[in-house]
């Protein structure tokens, strides 16, 4: 089959090579690209519930299109080659700017780190050995996706993150197991409960870092809709974040926070040096599988577009991106994953849209097309209207903005119109 004109610089290629995933390893990629929410603590079930309808979507979708290879496909079966294009384009910028954030905690563990008396204190670094760290995980990864098969980088995610996740599980059974034998019987760490609208704009800020788990619909096998390892994918990090939380507040570290940041605390006072470094590795093993993750998503996503480059010098061109990037926000001491997750709702309202395109009476079609609308709407503004629209709130969301709207003008200018 011919390849289209190269005037249609973002138009899907029909011509490009799309091998599928064996089940166990669609189920690992998702689980590697969701596991960046494993301490979120309560805010990954409210993520898994959000994800919920996103993955009946993309189902649905899969069975309107059974010929679909990509996520931009499956959209464009309902709204032409313009809005696949606008899907994909989103789909490439989250997952760069959630890759750039798992590179920067890569890269953290590697560099020392000054002493204090305080635990809760904020960590010194040296940033430039920090950005070298995080520029080599970002290369590693990409010549990794680069070299070897796509099954292959997928089954290395998989196991990654199947290991990663099952020492936090691990460790944080043993915590909550040992703090309710009595052994911990000190709050070290208490604070003030947050006000209502605080705490449901904390939750939603937390159930954004479960996004990406759409990353196996970019390139999905004849005969599989990847609704089982989507959902399976969420359930089990959920159910990961949800221990690893309940034992930070056994431990008397959690306090009343709503995540799990501070597990990392508690294993470290109750199992000493040894137990934090097993920790600390296992959170490595399970980042590093989502930014493998998210790299093969982004070779997916690449490989399915007729560019005027080549796929492999597009996915080059974003490598060097993410690395000016990594080095510009680690010196500048910002963190791009929530407005990567921001740029995914996005994606996840046009995945919406395109779904209310195939004709349905059910009451979940209707469901989703009007209730829908107004949850991702509140994931946006119940963090600003918790912090009092203060300019740290904007800004991610000015910037998501903004790049939404760069997609979007790809998106126009970049297609044509083709008859059917």
């Amino acid at each position: 089959m011919p390849k289209k004109q190269l005037t249609d610089s973002l138009a899907l290629d029909d011509a490009a090579p799309s091998p599928g995933l064996a089940g166990w390893q669609a189920t690992g990629l998702a689980l590697a690209a969701a596991a960046m929410a494993a301490r979120a603590g309560l805010g990954t079930l409210v993520g898994a519930v959000l994800l919920a309808p996103i993955v009946y979507a993309l189902v649905r979708l899969r069975r309107h299109a059974p010929g679909a290879r990509s996520t931009a496909e499956l959209v464009g079966s309902t709204l032409g080659p313009r809005g696949a294009a606008f899907a994909g384009v989103l789909q490439v910028t989250g997952y760069v700017l959630l890759a750039v954030t798992a590179a920067q905690f890569i890269g953290q563990v590697f560099v020392p780190q000054q002493a204090t008396t305080d635990p809760l204190s904020p960590i010194e670094l040296n940033h430039w050995l920090w950005s070298l760290w995080a520029v080599a995980a970002i290369v590693v990864a990409a010549m990794l996706v680069f070299a070897l098969p796509g099954r292959v980088v997928a089954s290395l995610a998989a196991v990654l993150a199947l290991v990663g996740l099952l020492i936090q599980f691990y460790y944080a059974l043993a915590v909550a197991a040992r703090a309710m034998t009595g052994t911990v019987t000190e709050q070290i760490v208490s604070h003030d409960p947050p006000p209502t609208l605080g705490v449901l704009g904390t939750l939603t800020v937390l159930a954004v870092s479960l996004f990406g788990v759409e990353v196996v619909t970019t390139r999905t096998r004849r005969g599989s809709s990847n609704g089982w390892p989507m959902s399976l994918a969420v359930g089990v990090v959920a159910l990961i974040a949800a221990v690893t939380w309940w034992a930070a507040q056994q431990s008397g570290w959690g306090g009343n926070s709503l995540n799990g940041s501070t597990f990392g605390i508690a294993v470290g006072e109750l199992y000493g040096d040894t137990g934090a470094t097993v920790v600390t590795v296992g959170a490595a093993m399970f980042i590093f599988a989502a930014l493998l993750a998210l790299l093969w998503g982004i070779a997916a996503v690449t490989e399915g577009l007729d560019a005027k480059a080549s796929p492999d010098t597009v996915f080059a061109g974003l490598v060097v991106a993410m690395v000016v990037l990594a080095v510009a926000v680690i010196q500048a001491d910002w963190t791009p994953g929530y407005v990567g997750g921001l740029v995914l709702l996005a994606l996840y309202a046009v995945v919406l849209v395109a779904n209310s395109g195939i004709a349905a009476d059910s009451v979940v079609t209707w469901w989703l097309r009007f209730v829908m609308p107004v949850v991702l709407a509140a994931v946006v503004l119940l963090p600003l209207l918790s912090a009092e629209f203060s300019l740290g709130a904007l800004e991610p969301v000015f910037v998501a903005a903004v790049l939404v709207a760069a997609a979007a003008a790809t998106a126009l200018l970049g297609t044509r119109s083709r008859p059917d």
